[in-house]
């Protein structure tokens, strides 16, 4: 999806997203928005900076569950849609097949 501006963020259900937070950044499938003004990403990673260069952290924080089903965030900066190569590698980061 390429990236714009859109008036209602219903349209980025099921689309990869990236969710800026004081804490970080996430990248995720935007499941929709809650009751309370939350937004909802499934399958959420945190993205961390390594000696390699930018990759996904298997979680959403240190202490929390690896592989976190979705994420609820209700203090977030802003939200957009990842662009492609981010898109493409959380899709191979986050597959159920695994390369050989």
């Amino acid at each position: 999806m390429s990236i714009g501006i859109w008036t209602s963020l219903s349209k980025l259900i099921g689309e990869v997203v990236s969710v800026v937070t004081v804490s970080g950044e996430y990248v995720g499938v935007f499941d929709g928005e809650g009751k309370d003004g939350e937004i909802v990403v499934e399958n959420p990673r945190m993205l961390i900076a390594t000696e390699d260069g930018v990759g996904f952290a298997r979680g959403i924080c240190m202490t929390g569950m690896a592989d976190a089903k979705m994420v609820r965030f209700k203090d977030y900066v802003f939200l957009t849609a990842t662009n492609d190569d981010f898109a493409k590698s959380y899709r191979e980061a986050t597959s159920l097949i695994q390369r050989v």
